[in-house]
């Protein structure tokens, strides 16, 4: 592909969120996605630019979202916390709105080095507070293991991949598995598994949040690649000299007791469980979530 076939490729793909965009359902999702910034990076990631959610002032938070997921998992905590930091809110590389140009490959070490360079670009000032969802949890704990003097403290919310070893699915069994994942049904039953109380909490903005991204060129292909490699497993040992706070909700039912039990009794994980609450609590309680965010980060 030559540069003019990127140039072209960039452009289409901030138009395709552009469309995608005022078609989201959830205010609060439209607010956030109005703070999209699409940031350029250099030949390494072949020029294409890259969608960063950047709002509010103050000391600088990453926020970084889980496994097939975007940026719009923080709509609910995002305008609580813009008034107290400034917040910025990446799609990791090969999820949500990023472009599928910028490389072949996705595994965990791709994501961390685009971070980086992400991080680089911004220029900031003071030591970033990390809050990592889900997956997030462990991109934020490898991201501290290699940049270690620019990062502060970290929350984890509900963290994945903190424990085992990788799981690599080999083709085709990759792109069957991200094949099944496209599937409405499967969309709408992993939403729902993700709240304490679905029938309560699950409405069609939830759905198309959930699954907004899949309309991406490339979607398949990235989640796809990304599980070939295995993901991210064993985070644990890497955290060292790290502030950490964990935030899990008590109905998870993706993590499950057996994980849960794991975090409780790591004393550096610093384990706060909230009752009623699902495998989001930046989602399903995002004014609690938020403030115990806000004291710790405070602190």
């Amino acid at each position: 592909m030559n540069k003019n076939l990127y140039k072209d490729f960039n452009k289409f793909n901030i138009d395709n969120f552009e469309k995608i965009k005022f078609s989201i359902q959830d205010p609060l999702g439209q607010k956030i996605s109005n703070d999209v910034n699409w940031i350029k990076l250099d030949e390494k990631w072949n020029h294409a630019k890259f969608p960063v959610v950047i709002g509010g002032s103050g000391d600088p938070v990453l926020l970084l979202h889980g496994f097939d997921s975007s940026f719009l998992e923080f709509r609910r905590i995002y305008p609580f916390l813009k008034n107290k930091f400034q917040l910025i809110i990446p799609d990791l590389l090969g999820f949500g709105f990023t472009p599928r140009i910028a490389t072949q490959e996705y595994n965990a070490h791709k994501i961390i080095s685009n971070l980086e360079d992400i991080i680089n670009t911004l220029t900031l000032k003071n030591k970033l507070m990390i809050i990592g969802a889900s997956m997030g949890g462990s991109v934020a704990i490898n991201l501290a293991k290699e940049i270690p003097d620019l990062i502060d403290k970290i929350i984890l919310l509900s963290p994945a991949g903190l424990f085992g070893e990788s799981k690599i699915i080999p083709f085709p069994f990759n792109q069957i598995g991200a094949s099944f994942l496209g599937l409405p049904k499967v969309r709408k039953s992993l939403c729902r598994q993700a709240f304490a109380y679905p029938d309560k909490s699950v409405g069609s903005m939830e759905e198309q949040i959930a699954s907004i991204h899949l309309g991406c060129y490339g979607w398949r292909n990235s989640l796809a690649s990304f599980a070939k490699s295995g993901g991210f497993a064993g985070s644990y040992k890497y955290m060292k000299n790290i502030s950490i706070k964990t935030i899990c909700g008590e109905n998870d039912r993706i993590l499950g007791t057996k994980e849960i039990k794991k975090i409780k009794q790591i004393d550096q994980l610093n384990f706060i469980g909230l009752k009623n609450c699902g495998h989001l609590p930046h989602i399903d309680m995002p004014s609690l979530t938020g403030k115990i965010i806000y004291d710790y980060f405070c602190d």
